[in-house]
């Protein structure tokens, strides 16, 4: 049984050997459930994923139920992980982290080439237009990629084979095969955003301008992707490990479709390719250069790095509440309702702060020679360089790392996506606290409730 058209060749796509083992996010909804038999019926080998939030009593209880008799009707692995979201935080915010954390050890667990989670068409005009009614730059008009690390830094792709495939034409197939799933009567709510633009604005927007205003709304993030894939941006890697880990037809489907997307101006696709697979077994620090990109063997990574063009910015005025856009990314500083009871969290893109140590201005920068911060939960100081070292990050991101200072002083408070200044930490007398959050280049932002 193949995908609804236009979401069909999932293994060209997204550069997988047929049969490859995939860990797909299974809500019991709709969407994930037609996702799983879709993909089973297309010969990959499936784990069902689910994670149980408990905030729905025995709908939670009966929506893992579900997902495991599926999971026993299709014969296919199920893994379940049961979360407490913590309170005093954007719950929606803390499942997603959850979420897709479990859904990365599972994969990493079960050897799979990648995580496949059903997003749809109509999940995408929503997440633009939410993007653009909190305010946002290109990045957030771009919607979500097809493809991403599922996080930064992760060999362990995150995958969304129906994201050209509306929802309309998800339900019309489920109900033709007589597929029940299940369905969460909190989506029937408008106190969410996100429920009040899908259940009036969306359909007020189809009346006054015509059918397909959620095609034409993902479309418009499509042409923007494209058009910062042309930009200048950091560097895009290939895990060297994930690479020798495919057959050679998918390996090479792969360093195709990253020529396609990070070197255009490179000469001759056939030696190209093989010019990017000779470079797997080459020594770290080797490099080839085609017009507008560099391709160079990191430790861990073929590295594609742009040209450099138009320098961007050296610094940016961080106000709270209002996302900064940079070529490298997007920062945004959230006032918290709620000092939250927990702080810590498993995403280094994502820090709990006490407000009253981010005293104006802030300023986001690259970090530079000279920096230090005394990190969280030690005494004394630390050069930024030092832990940059300790983190093992790449020589080829070190220089745009980026720090975020506070006060007149421009102290370091944040080594972004690293480490926290013992400052800047939650305590016992803290009164108000904001939710640091760094979105990469190439992922989205998350979720607006």
């Amino acid at each position: 049984m193949d995908l609804p058209a236009p979401g069909r060749d999932v293994a060209t796509r997204f550069g997988l050997a047929p049969g490859a083992r995939l860990v797909v996010g299974a809500s019991g909804g709709l969407d994930s459930t037609v996702l799983l038999r879709l993909l089973h019926a297309a010969g990959f080998a499936v784990v069902a994923a689910h994670v149980n939030y408990g905030l729905r009593g025995v709908e939670s209880e009966a929506d893992e139920a579900f997902v495991r008799a599926l999971a026993a009707e299709l014969g296919v692995p199920c893994r379940v992980r049961r979360v407490a979201l913590p309170e005093g935080e954007n719950r929606q915010d803390a499942a997603r982290r959850a979420r897709y954390a479990f859904f990365e050890e599972v994969a990493r667990a079960e050897g799979a080439a990648a995580v496949a989670v059903a997003h749809h068409q109509d999940d995408q005009a929503e997440t633009v237009l939410l993007h653009l009614l909190r305010g946002t730059g290109p990045r957030g008009l771009a919607g979500m990629p097809a493809e991403r690390p599922i996080r930064r830094g992760s060999p362990v792709r995150l995958i969304r084979p129906l994201l050209d495939v509306p929802r309309a034409e998800v339900e019309a197939l489920a109900r033709r095969e007589g597929w029940a799933w299940r369905e969460d009567a909190s989506n029937q709510s408008v106190s969410y955003r996100r429920n009040r633009l899908r259940r009036r604005i969306l359909p007020e927007l189809e009346a006054a301008f015509g059918p397909g205003v959620a095609a034409r709304i993902a479309g418009t993030a499509a042409r923007v992707r494209a058009l910062l894939a042309t930009q200048s941006e950091p560097p895009r890697r290939l895990p060297v490990a994930a690479l020798r880990a495919l057959p050679e037809a998918a390996r090479h489907a792969r360093l195709l479709d990253a020529l396609r997307r990070w070197a255009p101006g490179a000469p001759r696709r056939a030696a190209a390719v093989a010019t990017l697979d000779a470079l797997l077994d080459a020594q770290p620090g080797r490099r080839v250069a085609w017009p507008g990109v560099v391709v160079w063997r990191d430790r861990d990574a073929l590295v594609f790095e742009p040209s450099p063009g138009e320098a961007a910015p050296e610094a940016y005025e961080v106000t709270i509440g209002t996302p900064v856009e940079t070529p490298a990314g997007t920062l945004e500083v959230t006032p918290l309702d709620a000092v939250p009871g927990a702080v810590a969290s498993d995403d280094p893109d994502v820090e709990i702060a006490d407000a009253e140590a981010l005293a104006a201005p802030l300023v986001l920068r690259r970090w530079r020679p000279g920096d230090r911060l005394r990190p969280l939960g030690l005494d004394g100081t630390k050069r930024v360089s030092d832990l940059l070292t300790e983190a093992k990050v790449p020589p080829s991101e070190r220089a745009g790392q980026l720090v975020l200072c506070a006060g007149p002083e421009g102290e370091v408070v944040w080594v972004v996506g690293h480490r926290l200044a013992e400052a800047a930490r939650v305590r016992p007398q803290t009164r108000r606290t904001v939710r640091l959050m760094w979105t990469p280049a190439g992922e989205e932002a998350p979720p607006v409730p």
